[in-house]
């Protein structure tokens, strides 16, 4: 198999280890965990913004580490360790030790998205450099996909199982993860071994950490208030919004993979303005157009919202040239994660005092198409940079 191929698989277990089950599979977990009183709606609430701020901790470090650490060896000691926090979630032991332990996974995150998204790129052909990143993306799908289909059965028979599922899937991506970053190469390495110098951060590079930002307050509206929408407002069954949630994860594997694709045929830049156009509209148009199939249609399309993370990955790749991404992947997940805490207070404090939706989802969809509008911005062929010395 293709050296790119196996990065690419590799990133994909390694998202969905972290961000799939690292993040997602806890959402359907918090009604139980209120219900069987091993958490308060208080407790819960921390244990989510536990989560995104470790992630932010993980972004900060990962740059560091890297520099000290031989970065496919990093990855792997970064499953191994997700994998040992979701083991540990078994234990009954309160919201400290579950507090603990979701906290350390938002650390480790970062660093396997930084990382292995950054190998993605970095040795892809640049004919296939977005469908190699929405390969990885994909783990983000399969992660949404695997606690709005299957989780739920699980926990039917108690939160522990919930865990122990999680945990199972984790151990198998874990074993393909090994095999995939065996005997990886340095991402600071050139293909004849010598060390490859830094670049400057460009002005692409400047827009890109904006535009990740703008993106991760335009999630924040369909993550939090989507299926509360669709059951409380528009009076829909709870079985009905999960068909919508399952579909958001069938979005997240077809949709990113359809983007990546497009992205290869049609170029980078025009493909990002498409998808956050898309995006935009997905948030938006359900509230002006009084039709189910609306509805389904901005579930499918925000599910494929891994596959614009995948895009700018690619775009980021093509703005440092022959470099290694870190640096500037490192600006841009800080720019998710901090963009996700500012932006997720603001939204949820808003539709408290307003218990508008419209309001919520038009700020969203701005955001979105303010990250179209800078994108059709970027340079058509990216500069050649300066080495830093």
């Amino acid at each position: 198999m293709k050296p790119w191929l196996k990065y690419s698989i590799g990133a994909q277990v390694g998202l969905l280890i972290g961000m799939g089950l690292g993040r997602f599979s806890y959402t359907p977990m918090v009604p139980v965990l209120i219900e069987v009183g091993y958490l308060s709606e208080s407790e819960a609430g921390y244990v989510g913004a536990l989560n995104l701020g470790g992630y932010v901790i993980g972004a900060i470090f990962s740059p560091w580490l890297s520099r000290r650490f031989h970065e496919a060896w990093l990855i792997k000691f970064s499953l191994f360790a997700a994998i040992i926090c979701l083991i540990a979630s078994i234990f009954p032991f309160g919201f400290l030790w579950l507090a603990l332990w979701r906290l350390a996974i938002g650390v480790i995150v970062a660093i396997i998205m930084i990382l292995s998204i950054a190998y993605a790129t970095r040795f892809a052909p640049k004919h296939r450099i977005a469908l190699a990143t929405s390969m990885g993306f994909m783990g983000v799908g399969l992660g949404i996909f695997f606690s709005s289909a299957v989780l739920p059965t699980f926990l039917a028979y108690g939160i522990i199982w919930g865990w122990i599922s999680s945990a199972i899937i984790g151990i198998f991506a874990f074993c393909v993860g090994c095999w995939a970053w065996h005997d990886a190469p340095s991402l600071n390495k050139s293909k004849n071994g010598s060390p490859i110098k830094s670049t400057k951060l460009s002005l692409d590079g400047k827009k890109l950490i904006i535009v990740q930002g703008l993106f991760s307050i335009g999630l924040i509206p369909h993550s939090i208030y989507w299926i509360d929408f669709i059951v409380r407002d528009l009076k829909f069954s709870i079985e009905q919004g999960a068909v919508q949630w399952m579909l958001v994860g069938v979005g997240g594997i077809v949709g990113t993979i359809l983007w990546g694709r497009l992205a290869d045929f049609i170029g980078l830049n025009i493909s990002l303005f498409l998808v956050f156009a898309a995006l935009a509209s997905s948030a938006i148009t359900p509230f002006y157009f009084d039709d189910f199939s609306m509805i389904i249609l901005s579930s499918f399309i925000f599910g494929s919202q891994p596959g614009s993370a995948a895009i700018v990955a690619a775009r980021a790749q093509q703005a440092v040239g022959e470099s290694s991404m870190v640096s500037l992947w490192h600006y841009m997940v800080l720019s998710v994660g901090i963009a996700q805490i500012v932006g997720g207070v603001f939204l949820v404090e808003l539709f408290n005092r307003t218990n508008s939706y419209t309001f919520v989802f038009l700020i969203g969809g701005t955001s979105m198409g303010l990250a179209a509008l800078i994108c059709a911005t970027l340079s058509k062929q990216p500069p050649k940079l300066e080495p830093r010395h």
